[in-house]
C-alpha cells in the first residue's frame, strides 16, 4: 500500500467535501515575534505538485512570519477516526498572475469583504465599525502554495497505535518509514 498516496486522495476530498474535518487545518509559522499557529481552510491539494492550497491576506501575519522563515507545519486531525496528520512543508506566494486572477473570479461577492478592510487582519477595531474598500480587495488576496516536504500520520486504535512517515525525496517519490507511535 502506498501510504502517501492514500493520505493525498484524502487531503484531496477534503478540497471539495466541506464537512471534512480534514478541510481546516492548524497552520503553523515561526516568524520574528515566535511560533504562530491559526485555522486555515484547504482549497486545493495539488497531487503532482505535492502542494497545499490556501488563500490569505498579503497584510496578515502569516505571510509577514512566511517572509522571515517560509518552513511551516500544518496539523490536521480527524476525530470520528482518530488520525492525526502533520505536514512540513515550504510556503510561497503563487506568483502566476493568471492562477490567482481565476481563484480570485471563484470567490463570491460576500467573501472579498474578507480581503476589504482598511486595515490588516488582526489589527486593532478603533471606531467601533468596520470600513472596507472593495477596490482593493483584489490586491490584498494571495493564494499560498505549501510544497510539502514530509507527512507524518498517527492513528490512534485500542488494538494499537499506528504511525509512518513519507518524506519527499529529490527525485519526487515518497520514502515511507514505519514509526514507534
Amino acid at each position: 500500500m502506498n501510504h502517501a498516496e492514500e493520505i493525498w486522495k484524502t487531503l484531496v476530498r477534503a478540497t471539495v467535501d466541506k464537512k471534512h474535518p480534514w478541510r481546516v487545518v492548524g497552520f503553523s509559522t515561526a516568524g520574528p515575534k515566535g511560533p504562530q499557529v491559526r485555522s486555515v481552510i484547504l482549497r486545493a491539494a495539488n497531487t503532482d505538485d505535492h502542494q497545499l492550497v490556501f488563500y490569505t491576506d498579503r497584510r496578515s501575519q502569516k505571510m509577514a512570519d512566511i517572509a522571515h522563515d517560509s518552513r511551516v507545519a500544518l496539523l490536521f486531525w480527524n476525530p470520528r477516526s482518530n488520525t492525526q496528520l502533520r505536514v512540513c512543508g515550504i510556503a510561497a506566494p503563487q506568483t502566476s498572475e493568471l492562477i490567482v486572477n481565476s481563484l480570485w473570479a471563484r470567490i463570491p461577492e460576500y467573501a472579498r469583504k474578507d480581503y476589504a478592510t482598511l486595515s490588516a487582519p488582526g489589527d486593532a477595531l478603533t471606531g467601533g465599525d468596520l470600513v472596507y474598500d472593495l477596490d482593493t480587495a483584489r490586491a490584498n488576496f494571495v493564494v499560498l502554495n505549501v510544497k510539502v516536504l514530509s507527512l507524518e500520520l498517527l492513528e490512534l486504535k485500542r488494538e494499537g497505535h499506528v504511525r509512518f512517515r513519507c518524506d519527499l525525496d529529490e527525485t519526487g517519490h515518497w520514502i515511507h518509514q514505519n514509526m514507534i507511535p
